[in-house]
């Protein structure tokens, strides 16, 4: 780095299918990378498997001096402290534009830290909103120079009307009582947040129960991502008023937001599919489980469910297909399901 004047070791997690594909994909920074990277990558691994989230490249920077890099401004009987602004403009001219010219990067950037990371993160969202599109911010020290930032809030908020931003703030239960130290000081900041009523901003704070400073990192990120991403899921208006174009205008919405790869659980497709069956509503249901069968093209029970349904729409050279595809992607995966589609397909020709 040119601007810290030192070599800062870096951590790349690439999606499993990341040489398959030629998909852009969101990145997820992350502070104190070396610590914090396998817990991280473990959570985002279950999670994008799940269609909780979309998939994630994962830059972990690894620290040198975090009371330096990480601090706005000078702490009282710190020293050294106080270079958080030369951090920033290393991510921003050069850590961001090197991932996004290394590897193929969608618009949608994350931003997470603990504790002093946690203040980073914070204080990245004041300083610089903008360069971040969601912040996961752990235990944070808002402590710092007498809860300097939290003072920074209001001003911010009264400058700042509209913010099209996700931020999820986590801490223990065990970290302080109630009343005061960090989880009083995490609530002043979430207070603030609140009274200037910023619109298009969403945030929550969590607590994790019996878990202290540093377990609680593991259940933040878990947390923080889910909230992040919540907006991925279905609205309540598609299982009460289902339409396609409703349908298919949200499954555009999170792939233009999140990537082409975002996707809904199995489960969530599964379920509005069934809902719309037994509403009658078969070619409805069809158009949920084709996008289904897309986003898990390796799922035979997908293919099996579109297929049945084809037939229940009378659609049967459609069911024939798909029972096909599902019996060449059994034959290419060993799950053993050939003879079981061969049967349904038997059975349809002969109505």
């Amino acid at each position: 780095s040119q601007l810290l004047g030192e070599e800062r070791p870096i951590i790349v997690s690439l999606p499993t299918d990341y040489d398959s594909t030629q998909a852009d994909y969101p990145v997820m920074y992350l502070t104190d990378g070396r610590q914090n990277i396998w817990h991280v990558m473990g959570t985002i691994e279950v999670l994008t498997r799940t269609g909780s989230i979309p998939p994630l490249i994962v830059i972990g920077i690894e620290s040198t001096n975090r009371m330096r890099d990480f601090t706005m401004t000078k702490g009282a009987n710190q020293p050294g402290s106080g270079g958080g602004h030369q951090f920033l403009a290393f991510m921003e001219q050069e850590l961001i534009p090197y991932v996004d010219s290394a590897y193929r990067t969608h618009p949608f950037r994350l931003l997470e830290g603990h504790s002093l990371g946690g203040l980073f993160a914070a204080s990245i969202f004041i300083k610089n909103p903008d360069l971040f599109d969601g912040y996961i911010v752990m235990s944070p020290a808002l402590w710092w120079n007498n809860e300097d930032l939290t003072k920074q809030v209001a001003p911010f908020l009264k400058a700042h009307t509209h913010l099209d931003k996700a931020l999820f703030f986590g801490i223990g239960t065990g970290e302080s009582s109630p009343d005061f130290g960090m989880r009083k000081e995490l609530k002043n900041f979430v207070d603030a947040l609140a009274a200037g009523q910023a619109s298009g901003l969403r945030y929550e704070r969590k607590e994790m129960e019996d878990e202290g400073h540093m377990s609680s990192a593991l259940l933040s990120n878990y947390y923080g991502l889910k909230f992040i991403f919540a907006d991925m899921a279905f609205p309540d208006s598609l299982f009460e008023n289902y339409s396609d174009e409703l349908f298919l205008s949200h499954e555009r919405q999170i792939m233009e937001k999140y990537g082409s790869l975002a996707k809904q659980s199995a489960e969530s497709y599964v379920r509005l599919a069934f809902q719309l069956r037994e509403q009658k509503k078969f070619a409805g249901a069809c158009t949920v489980l084709q996008r289904s069968v897309e986003a898990y093209p390796f799922d035979v029970g997908l293919m099996n469910l579109l297929a049945d349904t084809y037939g229940l729409n009378g659609e049967i050279n459609q069911a024939i297909l798909v029972y096909q595809q599902a019996i060449a992607t059994s034959k290419k995966y060993h799950y053993l399901r050939e003879e079981e589609f061969e049967k349904q397909i038997d059975r349809l020709k002969n109505k």
